[in-house]
């Protein structure tokens, strides 16, 4: 059969002899791999169906071979570039995960909200009009009469009363009322809840902010996991040849029956292998997991693979650019959850006063009116008498409303108080501390910094004593403990230098985040 894509191996020779292994004709060539031309080249022995059979042949070879040499070439080419992984870098990480984020899509969502909440606290200066429309059952009515009683009042008047000419008959109506409140003023019912709500959209802002320093934090937190377990276990396979090496020395003289070793140091040696195997299985789990976790955080199908443009940990000593005071006040100007925070005191305020104008009258101007109308009843045109069924009328009218209760207008400015004050308090407590955090990170990474230098002095002396240690055994001036206490030694320097790089750079990545250099550009 032909493979689907040509291995970097496969000649076209060999594509060829895969292409004709099946021919009918009991054909042999000279596997010459093109050279001279592989049509010249080519030589068979044909049976006894003559030279016109093998001249069609030739022809048919001539159109089929190149296409089926073009087809297989193409195949490979759209195969291995869809396998390809994707070389990735971190900035290039923190773009793709920004553009994917769930968590920003939701905080988008609220952003949203905020805003429509602004647009109904704006609508809320403008007129609102409030139509109701009914219909249904209606006692039909004639013109009433007057009754002239015979007799004059002491006044000297004639008398009289209303009599109706209705026969009890029902019929239907319809009415239309409506009115268009224009608000005049409201001791800050609308002002100040339009207010909050711009204090809210920005809130809001501030909280897209913070949750985008997050999704940053942890791409930046998977990024460095995946690299570290990545040398972990390089750091294991290194130790791991040691050990190999080790061992198979001291084998090698057991069987001599060398008094330089003893059965026990073989067993002290598989001891250590089997830690260093430990420390390599749980390496490539965290690997696993790292690497799923950040291709999950950037949005990548699962059919895609990638891999980091870097095997190793930066050693940016630099990474400190300012004293420590000076990232407390970037902190302190930055912060988007402190602009939050005091955006949202803001609109707690506004709040408060508007629960408190809510105790206080509103006065508006209106235009009201009302249209009814019942077939079975006949139209009275005196306004004195008026016919709730059989009317039409408008106006404009000044008015005001004013709503009272037993507690429920009061306690809810007492509860909007309360809130307002609460943030307060949290603002105090978040200047108090945000200080703190950016210290510890700041120490932090100092801390790292010196432990990883100094562990990766200690690293590269460990490595010389081990290779000293095996040049002392080999010439047997050396012991096996000696060699077991260099290997062992040497592993748990490159693990302690491996875990002080990571720490430091998870420790600049936190201050990094707690100064929001993410809003300045430098992320």
């Amino acid at each position: 059969m032909i493979r689907p894509c040509l291995s970097d191996r496969m000649g076209k020779g060999a594509v060829f002899k895969a292409f004709t292994l099946h021919n009918p004709y009991k054909v042999r060539y000279l596997d010459r791999q093109f050279q001279g031309g592989f049509l010249n080249d080519f030589k068979g022995e044909f049976n006894e169906e003559g030279d016109a059979m093998q001249t069609m042949f030739w022809r048919r070879l001539r159109l089929v071979i190149p296409m089926v040499f073009v087809f297989v070439m193409g195949v490979r080419l759209v195969d291995c570039k869809a396998d390809k992984p994707v070389v990735l870098g971190l900035d290039e990480l923190i773009q793709m995960a920004i553009e994917s984020s769930s968590r920003l899509k939701e905080v988008e969502k609220d952003l949203i909200a905020a805003e429509s909440d602004l647009g109904q606290a704006k609508a809320g200066q403008w007129a609102q009009l409030d139509v109701i429309g009914t219909a249904g059952p209606v006692e039909d009515a004639d013109r009433p009469y007057v009754q002239i009683s015979p007799r004059i009042s002491p006044e000297g008047f004639l008398t009289g009363r209303l009599r109706d000419q209705d026969d009890d008959d029902i019929g239907i109506f319809g009415r239309l009322d409506f009115a268009l409140v224009q608000p005049l003023f409201t001791f800050g019912k609308i002002s100040n809840r339009k207010k909050a709500a711009v204090h809210g959209v920005q809130a809001q802002k501030a909280a897209r902010e913070n949750t985008r320093g997050e999704v940053i934090l942890n791409v930046k937190q998977l990024y460095y996991g995946l690299i570290v377990a990545q040398q972990g276990k390089g750091a294991a396979e290194d130790a791991e040849g040691f050990v190999r090496d080790a061992k198979h020395r001291i084998q090698r003289l057991l069987e001599l029956k060398s008094t330089n070793v003893e059965e026990t140091d073989l067993y002290r040696i598989e001891a250590l292998e089997s830690q260093i195997k430990q420390f390599r299985a749980k390496a490539e789990s965290g690997w696993q997991v790292a690497y799923m976790a950040l291709k999950k955080a950037i949005g990548l199908p699962d059919h895609q693979e990638f891999q980091l443009d870097r095997r190793e940990l930066p050693k940016d000593s630099n990474g400190l650019r300012e004293i420590q005071e000076t990232y407390i006040q970037q902190a302190m100007e930055r912060r988007p959850d402190l602009e939050q925070l005091e955006e949202g005191i803001a609109a707690k305020q506004a709040l408060y006063l508007a629960a408190r104008a809510d105790l206080f009258p509103t006065f508006y101007v209106a235009a009201i009116g009302s249209l009814a109308g019942a077939p079975g009843r006949e139209r009275l045109d005196i306004s004195y008498f008026p016919d709730e069924f059989n009317h039409a009328y408008a106006g404009v009218v000044l008015g005001s409303h004013w709503h009272f209760d037993f507690g429920i207008g009061t306690n809810k400015m007492k509860k909007a108080k309360a809130e307002y004050e609460r943030l307060l308090h949290t603002k105090e407590h978040a200047e108090k501390n945000i200080p703190v955090q950016v210290t510890k990170f700041y120490q932090d990474a100092v801390e790292a910094r010196e432990s990883y230098e100094a562990y990766e002095k200690g690293s590269v002396a460990a490595r010389k004593w081990v290779v000293s240690a095996f040049a002392n055994f080999d010439f047997g001036i050396g012991t096996a403990r000696d060699l077991f206490d260099a290997i062992d030694r040497y592993g748990k320097n490159q693990g302690e230098y491996l875990l002080a790089l990571f720490n430091y750079n998870i420790a600049l990545a936190n201050l990094s985040n707690a100064v929001a250099e993410y809003r300045a550009g430098d992320r």
